[in-house]
């Protein structure tokens, strides 16, 4: 989501043959084996090569996902050329590595970046670990990460943080710093972990180059944000579960178009996913042909939750009522300028993902299912002259995807239904409810969308009128940037906004500036 302001102020393709030159298939086969007998050489390097630091994800209950890239020189291609890097990985129970229970060597290849995906597996649930990686005479720091607790095993806590939004020009990324504070056990990342454009003002510190269209600029502009001491502490910390939104490759994206409507956009989007992909703690399962990405998934808690981690950008249709000559969204859209949006067949999420999505619900039996997607799926249109006005862009330009998934929540009887995002810049809590154009219809769930951590918001009045306008929104904050922290048990929910006090500094205060409450079996938003 760009603000209008902002606005106007394993076959691998498309190139198969080029990425098997780069080495990319022998980085999926070394992926499959836990060893890989290495050279014996010596390996070296212009600089440190682990500038950009560790990270951990897809968590489960027996494994996690390790990821660090090689990379000396990260804002000129990484500084590694065409070589291959046997790269040792070590999985210990104590940061001092004296009861290593895992180990193994990745071979780093110019094909990914020489970034690492290793997938851990046969550990014990629901404790933390610590990792590193090892090549030649070099150390990577040391990363902590954990599993989660094993199926149906009594789980009395878990604390979770939502963030989203940072776009690096726009203020620092201090908000991590508290998060680590606040001593999660994972975050939710929901999208645009990378802008693509650059700012025309409100400068805080600036992108190093022009914006991305090659898998090169993609790539360094992805390193910068990770040379970001703060971002790289909280993935040094705790395994993410992530998500991508457009701005990971370019602003209101869908499927096979872009917002440009540049026919070559395919190709562009495979770029922008591939260095998503390489700087991220993923498999290598998730790199599919054509350069896309398999991200949708759900992984349990225990007996305690459910997280269902959604993908809205590759499996959309394009959205609709764009402006004249350009794809992507309208902020204005009302059902009689814009009658295409009802169209019911109309998805946000494809309809394998909806089909998964509905299996997923239909079979969790955790005492809450949290379902982590990008953006805000309740409706929360602008009052208008002509009508409500629609930002096509999120679920409202989909409401016939929405109402299938508020079906599928009610025909499964999911307990304790709430669905967090990110993307509109603003703090946002609303009901769900079983039909939205009727404000008294039973309330199914709660939903939780939390604000940016640098990118600039809507006016406040603006959003003080949507939520004035929409009897199911309970709240609304677009002043503050910063993160969401939740804590579920097994009687409830309890939901804190984290505000920065400013985002031009680096060591600016943090501050709860909001508090939510759910009670379990008992849908809806209440003040914490």
């Amino acid at each position: 989501m760009r603000q209008p302001s902002q606005a106007s102020s394993l076959l691998f393709s498309p190139s198969r043959r080029r990425l098997l030159k780069a080495g990319l298939f022998a980085a999926a086969v070394a992926s499959l084996s836990p060893v890989v007998k290495a050279a014996g050489r010596r390996v070296l390097f212009s600089d440190y090569p682990f500038k950009l630091g560790v990270a951990s994800g897809s968590p489960t209950a027996d494994g996690f996902v390790l990821w660090t890239r090689l990379c000396p020189d990260p804002l000129h291609g990484g500084g590694m050329g065409v070589q291959q890097v046997p790269l040792r990985w070590e999985v210990a129970t104590d940061e001092a590595f004296g009861n290593v229970v895992r180990s193994g060597t990745w071979m780093a290849m110019a094909g990914l970046a020489h970034s690492a995906h290793v997938s851990v597996t046969g550990l014990a649930p629901g404790r933390w670990y610590f990792y590193r990686f090892l090549v030649g005479n070099e150390v990577s720091p040391t990363g902590r990460t954990r599993t989660l607790p094993a199926p149906g095993q009594n789980v009395d806590r878990l604390r979770f943080a939502l963030a989203s939004c940072q776009h690096f020009e726009f203020g620092y990324f201090s908000a991590y710093r508290h998060m680590l504070k606040d001593d999660v056990d994972f975050v939710a990342f929901v999208g645009d972990y990378i802008y693509e454009y650059n700012a025309d003002n409100g400068i805080v510190r600036q992108h190093a180059a022009p914006e991305p269209y090659s898998l090169d600029a993609y790539r360094n502009r992805y390193a910068q944000y990770k040379l970001d001491a703060d971002l790289t502490a909280m993935h040094q910390a705790v395994p993410w579960l992530l998500t991508i939104d457009d701005h990971d490759v370019m602003n209101d994206w869908a499927g096979d178009v872009g917002e440009d409507l540049d026919p070559n956009f395919p190709e562009r989007r495979g770029n922008g996913l591939q260095a998503w992909f390489e700087h991220q703690p993923l498999p290598m399962e998730a790199l599919l042909p054509q350069r896309r990405l398999q991200l949708y998934g759900s992984t349990g808690y225990g007996d305690l939750a459910r997280f269902h981690v959604l993908e809205d950008r590759q499996h959309r249709d394009p959205e609709v009522c764009s402006h004249d000559g350009m794809g992507g969204s309208n902020f204005e859209a009302t059902d009689a300028a814009c009658p295409g949006r009802l169209d019911k067949k109309r998805t946000i999420l494809g309809g394998e993902q909806e089909a998964w999505f509905d299996r997923q619900l239909g079979a969790s039996k955790a005492r809450w299912n949290v379902v982590v997607q990008e953006s805000l799926v309740s409706p929360l249109p602008s009052p208008g002259k002509n009508g409500p006005e629609f930002f096509t862009d999120a679920w409202d330009g989909y409401p016939g995807a929405r109402d299938r998934l508020i079906q599928s929540i009610r025909k499964h009887r999911v307990e304790n239904p709430v669905v967090i995002g990110g993307d509109y810049h603003c703090t946002i809590a609303c009901d769900m409810k079983a039909d939205y154009a009727k404000p008294e219809s039973v309330t199914i769930g709660s939903e939780f969308v939390g604000t940016s951590l640098t990118s600039p918001g809507m006016p406040q009045a603006t959003l003080d009128a949507k939520i004035g306008f929409n009897p199911h929104a309970r709240f609304g904050d677009s002043v503050h940037r910063g993160y969401l922290t939740f804590e579920l048990r097994h009687d409830g929910m309890d939901v804190q906004t984290r505000s920065m006090a400013a985002i031009d500094t680096h060591d600016a205060a943090c501050t709860t500036t909001k508090r939510f409450h759910v009670e379990a079996g008992r849908p809806g938003v209440l003040d914490g």
